[in-house]
């Protein structure tokens, strides 16, 4: 058995972030795995830390007597198995994030809620051996009648000198101790009762017979027992039948019903899809049949393989992906299928549950903590091996990975702002190749990073041209909105649009509506002093929010960090009550409509909207349904979804994100006017897209309207190539933020110093190469009470540069402050924004 166990101890900062030996007592040798959790005493007052075992040796580089014992062991349930070990050090150094940041992302939070220490008995052990009526015997009876019990029950049954017979007991063998996880999402169990007589026997209990086995006389023992002759039932069904649990403990006691305790899995998308689903033939075109071929090729090849799918809207992708699980789930193999929104799932959820029942599982931030537990155990037991999800579900322990699928593979969602701060697309890269799996990325406007790779012919490049079902592209025309206001039109909706939905609406027919900007209006400034209302947190503009039903009163809240308060009357730097509201938003647009369209019926979609656990699948199936003919919504309503009676799509404001201070600002113009033109006319109808702009002579808009991606992409990887942006380099986004202003102007300067100690004349780093912008004010200096700045590195990531902005995430750790003034630094590598 091995003598040491190297640790790694979760929730410690960067500088703390490495290996610890640790010495294994005897009587944990044999339990202690790697990739398991053990509890260990840490730091100079020896407080027990979770920690995850990375490493079992004979021997130690550490004084044998300056090395901590383990304390105890975890449960193996959350366990990670070698491979997943082995990503979550790939994530530690790929993002920077510490080794606890990296196993949290792939292990649900409730299973590391709370901890404590409970003793056992190991039954290896012959008690006669101990001298009874001694504390220690009473100890060891006590566990043993408990069968789990923690240390703290046992000190108060038999007081503090109990604590020298527990370690005598687990010393000696008797007991044993471990990790027990409490408080946090365990297993949903529900008792389940069925007869422990025959049904003969229960029948004459009913008619009072003399010779009857058992005599019952209460009514709710009656109603169980004929209940219980016709089926087993839960405890639940049960006392709807109006027996109670007394009633069922009185006639176990009888030896009337037996009870048994049964996993209940917490899963909200079970219903009303059967567990055995079935299967119906997935018809494909010419096109889609060539495409499927080549991914089945790629996929049955046995090596490590990676593909983009690109066809416009509407061409069909998902049923050649689906076709592609079929194959790649009868060949044994499990799946992963990735969704940039949650708002997706609902459509995509029905379509795979629907064919594959209970095989599939879905991984999201909607569900309740319980849920995403049971799914995660039915995922690592096999059970699901088809996972569903957003940009986390990459993580699940998926058995026998053979594909994992990135539907709209360009979407910023892909990427966490967070620690760790991965791209899921590179994660699944990692997973496929470690696992010889089928990594396909699926869009109509791929990333020019994905679709440079597929031209360089490190990616199979497969298309698809054409509509299926012979549905036509929907004509598309641009409005030129800048002489709306001088002709009288101050309406958010231009004349042309307004019209067309007017028709839309008179033929039965529905219709999307496209704004970015979620609120009434977008900010309230002041006529007299010019001042727009701040939020106290955030150094930006609040935004008008009206209350549900009315649009006379409001507030405002600020979208950086929710601070909500109510409208002043009057302004609080001058004292006018001239306050002007300025913009619009979603709510605003949703009262113009009113107006504009009488009769129609408008379903919003925004985050306003969506705030409980299914607000996605309740509006987006009322849409669906012909409950409403409007869809207005933010960026939520312009991908993915299949509508048929949608015949017109409207986009205002198509110009606003091309100016924002990004360099994929065209980029991600043109994928949002793309997937939102495609929304329309996917049926036997023609359909129509109406953009509304300030500067319809832009080509990006152009290149949108025509769903000239190809075109478009060879204008802009020109522009990235003679500017140097990604993909020919790597941008890493470094941010300071301190509370206070003079902490944060001191860190950015030592930042700047130390930066500069590293790579210039001898230092160490000398080699990487780079260029360094700033330092300067984030574009938002000051965000949930915390000003920030920023300094931005152009420069190629691999081992070295890691190791340079890793060296200089330790030396800001190490930096000596205290409390919230310890200015914090935040590396991002290729940030989703800026």
């Amino acid at each position: 058995m091995p003598k040491y166990a190297s640790v790694y101890i979760l929730d410690v900062p960067c500088a703390l972030d490495r290996a610890f030996d640790y010495f294994l007592p005897g009587e944990l040798g044999g339990r202690v795995k790697v990739g398991g959790f053990v509890l260990v005493p840490f730091g100079g007052g020896n407080r027990r830390r979770l920690a995850i075992v990375t490493g079992l040796s004979d021997t130690t580089d550490v004084e044998e007597d300056l090395v901590k014992p383990v304390t105890s062991v975890c449960d193996e349930e959350i366990a990670l198995d070698e491979r997943r070990l082995a990503l979550a050090f790939y994530l530690r150094e790929q993002t920077l994030c510490t080794m606890g940041e990296a196993v949290h992302s792939m292990i649900p939070s409730s299973a590391f809620s709370r901890f404590s220490e409970n003793y056992s008995v190991t039954g290896e052990k012959d008690e006669s051996s101990l001298e009874q009526g001694t504390l220690i015997f009473d100890v060891y009876a006590y566990i043993k009648n408990k069968h789990s019990v923690s240390e703290s029950a046992v000190k108060t049954a038999f007081g503090a000198g109990s604590a020298r017979c527990l370690e005598r007991l687990v010393t000696e063998g008797y007991i044993t101790k471990e990790l027990k996880l409490k408080g946090g999402i365990r297993p949903q169990t529900s008792s389940f009762f069925s007869l422990a007589v025959t049904r003969a026997e229960a029948a004459a209990i009913l008619g009072k017979e003399k010779d009857a086995i058992a005599r019952i006389r209460s009514q709710g023992q009656r109603r169980a027992l004929e209940a219980l002759m016709l089926s087993t039932l839960s405890e639940e069904e049960l006392i709807l039948l109006g027996v109670t649990k007394q009633n069922l403990r009185a006639m176990a006691e009888k030896g009337l019903v037996t009870e048994e305790k049964r996993v209940i899995s917490r899963d909200p998308y079970a219903e009303p899809y059967e567990e055995e689903a079935e299967k119906r033939e997935i018809t494909l075109s010419e096109e889609q049949n060539a495409a499927l071929e080549e991914l089945v090729a790629l996929s049955e090849c046995g090596e490590a393989r990676a593909a983009l799918l690109h066809g416009v809207t509407g061409s069909g992708k998902t049923s050649v992906m689906m076709a592609l699980i079929d194959r790649v789930i009868e060949n044994g193999k499990g799946v992963i299928l990735l969704l940039p929104e949650i708002s997706l799932t609902p459509q995509t959820v029905g379509i795979f549950r629907r064919r594959y029942g209970a095989l599939c599982g879905v991984i999201h931030s909607g569900l309740s903590l319980g849920e995403r537990y049971d799914t995660y155990m039915r995922i690592k037991n096999g059970e699901a091996r088809i996972v569903i999800g957003t940009r986390s579900a990459v993580f699940s322990p998926v058995k026998d990975l053979g594909l994992i699928v990135i539907d709209e593979e360009q979407e910023a969602t892909y990427k966490s702002d967070q620690d760790p701060k991965y791209h899921a697309r590179d994660v699944a890269r990692y997973r496929c190749a470690s696992e010889n799996a089928l990594m396909l990325l699926a869009s109509a406007t791929p990333s020019l990073e994905s679709y440079l790779k597929a031209k360089e012919g490190k990616y199979k490049l497969i298309k698809l041209r054409k509509r299926y079902g012979g549905a036509k592209l929907p004509e598309v025309c641009i409005a030129d909105m800048r002489g709306e206001a001088q002709s009288g039109n101050l309406s958010p909706i231009g004349l042309k649009l307004s019209e067309e939905m007017r028709a839309v609406n008179g033929r039965g027919e529905q219709s999307i509506l496209f704004i970015n900007r979620r609120g009434y209006n977008t900010f309230v400034s002041c006529r007299s002093c010019g001042e727009a209302l701040t939020c106290p947190n955030c150094s930006v503009s609040m935004t008008y929010h009206t209350r549900k039903g009315t649009y006379k009163e409001g507030y405002l809240v600020c979208h950086t960090c929710g601070h909500k308060e109510a409208l002043p009357k009057c302004c609080p730097s001058c004292g006018s009550d001239k306050l002007a509201h300025m913009g619009y938003g979603t709510q605003r647009v949703e009262e113009e409509l009113q107006t504009l369209v009488p009769g129609a019926r408008v379903l919003r979609m925004d985050t306003d909207t969506t705030t409980t656990k299914f607000s996605y699948d309740r509006l987006l199936g009322a849409f669906r349904d012909r409950e409403a003919d409007i869809l207005l919504g933010t960026q939520m309503v312009t991908k993915g979804h299949d509508f048929p009676a949608v015949t017109l799509v409207g986009v205002l404001l198509a110009d606003a994100s091309l100016y924002l201070d990004d360099y994929r600002a065209s980029e991600r113009t043109f994928s949002m006017l793309t997937q939102v033109i495609g929304r329309a006319g996917r049926a036997a109808k023609l359909g129509k897209a109406i953009i509304q702009t300030n500067n319809p002579d832009n080509d990006v808009i152009k290149l949108a309207a025509e769903q000239d991606y190809e075109t478009f992409f060879e204008r802009e990887i020109k522009l990235r190539r003679l500017l140097v942006f990604p993909p020919y380099c790597d941008i890493v986004l470094m941010t300071v933020s301190s509370e206070y202003e003079r902490e944060l102007f001191a860190a950015v300067k030592k930042l700047c110093d130390e930066l500069k100690r590293l790579t210039e004349g001898k230092g160490e780093f000398s080699d990487v190469k780079m260029q360094v912008f700033g330092p300067f004010e984030a574009p938002v200096y000051k965000a949930e009470s915390r000003y920030r700045m920023r300094m931005v590195v152009k420069c190629r990531l691999n081992k070295r540069s890691r190791e340079l902005f890793g060296t200089l995430l330790k030396f800001f750790s190490t930096e000596k402050a205290s409390g919230s003034r310890r200015p914090v630094l935040s590396i991002d590598f290729n940030p989703s924004a800026f």
